[in-house]
């Protein structure tokens, strides 16, 4: 790092640390560039060598009273068993940094945002940073089954409007006025707010999340859903493809776009587990090949087509066949509502193989 930057780095820092002190002392209204300046021991003008205008000195001190505040809700957190108890944690300690600096929570969420940046990707960043701290808890409560994503959701949601309009009614209010009654109401409505009901825990099929993953683009795509115990599998499938045994049909199912069709798949095959792998084929992709084959009157099914590797027998002398994992959509659980996309995801897939395939298909069967 050359020697101009470090001093770039220091001197933007004087002045930060300059506008931070006087933020949490008097708050934004009674500070200018002169005094900011003259609290850093420069003139002003030297100030705007370093920032194009007050609002992007402002944008700063914001990120830097995140970064404080999120030291603080650490240091306030770190013995505090994870998931559900370390989320309420987390926004105890959160609202204890707010009323200690009550002007730096003016400046967050009572000055207009023209007054700090007008940029919306900062009105953003204060509002979603209580969401940001909790994020991985919340992600942690998913996978480990405390709670599913839709109660996640909507509980997030909640949060994320309830808990400073508490802050503003004790900090700017004094309702109430104390601040033990204040840290006893915000547990009262926390035991409200964040409560799992494990009664409800199990997601509907049906819902709107669930339905999009299995039928995005649906009306270019034949949809197939398998169903499995094991998340290990599942992962696997997304990873190095589906595998099945002489007809692709034995354990993949057709479903369409239809929640009445999609229930009554469901209850039929969801004794076989929790895990649905979604499983998507271009119908341009598919009629193509299936319209091929039936110029050969054989009996030969598209998906032992669409295969990159040779069938292989098993035990009993059956063929094996793969199924490329670009076919692979994902999968989710259907009790917590899980979804995991599969990065390699391509329905309209079509390597120079397949045709190989077809070809070599047709003689064999000549």
């Amino acid at each position: 790092m050359s020697n101009k930057i470090i001093q770039e780095k220091r001197m933007k820092g004087y002045f930060i640390q300059a506008a931070k002190d006087m933020l949490k002392g008097e708050g934004l209204k009674s500070i200018s560039v002169r005094n900011i300046a003259d609290q850093a021991g420069y003139s002003y003008a030297t100030l705007y060598n370093y920032f194009k205008d007050i609002k992007d000195l402002f944008f700063e001190c914001v990120n830097d009273f995140q970064d404080e505040c999120e030291e603080f809700v650490l240091l306030e957190t770190k013995k505090t068993p994870r998931g559900i108890e370390k989320i309420r944690a987390i926004i105890r300690a959160y609202s204890k940094y707010f009323i200690q600096y009550p002007n730096v929570f003016e400046l967050f969420y009572l000055e207009k945002i023209t007054g700090i940046d007008n940029k919306q990707p900062t009105s953003d960043l204060i509002c979603n940073f209580l969401d940001k701290l909790c994020a991985e808890e919340w992600s942690y409560c998913i996978k480990e089954d405390l709670v599913n994503i839709v109660q996640a959701d909507s509980i997030r949601s909640i949060i994320k409007y309830q808990i400073p309009g508490l802050l503003l009614l004790h900090l700017n209010r004094k309702n109430p006025s104390d601040y033990n009654d204040f840290l006893a109401l915000l547990d009262k409505q926390l035991d409200k707010i964040v409560k799992v009901d494990k009664a409800a825990k199990k997601i509907k099929l049906t819902e709107p999340e669930i339905l999009n993953f299995i039928f995005g683009n649906c009306d270019k795509n034949f949809c197939f859903i398998h169903y499995t115990k094991d998340e290990e599998i599942a992962n696997k499938i997304i990873n190095e493809g589906f595998r099945y045994v002489e007809s692709f049909y034995n354990t993949a199912e057709q479903v369409t776009n239809d929640k009445l069709h999609l229930t009554h798949k469901h209850n039929t095959y969801k004794l076989y587990g929790n895990y649905i792998v979604v499983i998507c084929i271009s119908t341009n992709l598919y009629n193509f090949f299936n319209d091929e084959l039936k110029k050969t009157k054989k009996n030969i099914s598209v998906e032992n087509i669409l295969a990159e590797q040779s069938p292989i027998l098993n035990d009993n002398s059956d063929y094996i066949y793969f199924l490329p994992k670009q076919f692979v959509k994902g999968y989710l659980n259907y009790e917590t509502g899980k979804i995991e996309i599969n990065p390699s995801y391509n329905p309209n897939y079509n390597p120079q193989i397949f045709y190989n395939n077809l070809k070599e298909l047709i003689i064999n069967h000549k």
